[in-house]
């Protein structure tokens, strides 16, 4: 009795090992590609003192009623002392002119509206570790910070903008910010080592997606780029 494999048969045992020994290599080039994000971002974050960028803001509401805000403005960075320092100015709210002037520094948010003439001041306290992870995100944080602080994903490379960038998904590993962002979706550019975009996820009743665009790297920042000046006559709201 012949039981040597036929002719047909050995190629199918051939594409089998093939798939195989493919399927078992993409783990390790996911492990390798994500070796090569996470030095990217150390080497980028040794290097950072500030960003400045264009920003696009989506809130996203998925449940009960589907709804989509877009607000557009800048965003500056700065790391200082080893402290991150952010300021966001608002100027279009689904495409109607709105001024908003969003500053976090040294533990307390400010969110200005100088059509309402308000100011709301926001002490962050006990969750200042927590808000810290998200604020250097792809800006500052580092490789090694981003792999302590989240479970980190490769899943590949993706169009962004004009240029593509490397997808990773991110799992928070303390429970306190799991309740808040369960999956964060984070795309890099390779070659400047920051962020491009950025997508939040709250649960299932929708997300956040921001988008970065005409990125400056470790510029000159304007003087008191971190203060708000207010109108006469604002009222200030401490919470």
């Amino acid at each position: 009795m012949n039981l040597s494999p036929t002719a047909p048969s050995r190629r199918i045992l051939v594409s089998i090992a093939l798939l195989l020994a493919a399927a078992a290599a993409i783990p390790a080039r996911a492990a390798d590609d994500l070796d090569k994000v996470v030095a990217r971002l150390d080497a980028s974050a040794a290097k950072f003192k500030s960003a400045q960028a264009d920003i696009t803001w989506d809130n996203v509401q998925t449940q009960p009623i589907p709804d989509t805000d877009r607000q557009g403005g800048t965003i500056l960075f700065e790391r200082k002392g080893g402290e991150t320092q952010v300021a966001l100015h608002i100027k279009t709210d689904n495409g109607k002119s709105v001024l908003k002037d969003m500053v976090y520094a040294g533990g307390v948010g400010k969110l200005y509206e100088p059509a309402l003439k308000q100011m709301q001041v926001f002490k962050v306290g006990d969750k200042k570790t927590e808000l810290d992870a998200f604020l250097t995100l792809g800006f500052g944080g580092s490789g090694q910070d981003l792999k302590k602080n989240w479970q980190v994903s490769y899943l590949g490379t993706e169009k962004v903008g004009d240029g593509t960038a490397a997808k990773l998904q991110l799992i928070p590993r303390d429970p306190a910010v799991a309740k808040t962002a369960p999956k964060v979706i984070l795309w890099i550019d390779m070659d400047k080592g920051v962020a491009v975009k950025q997508q939040r996820f709250n649960g299932d009743s929708g997300y956040v997606t921001f988008g970065y665009s005409n990125i400056r790297l470790n510029g000159n920042l304007p003087s008191g780029a971190f203060e708000i000046k207010t109108a006469s006559g604002t009222q200030v709201v401490n919470h």
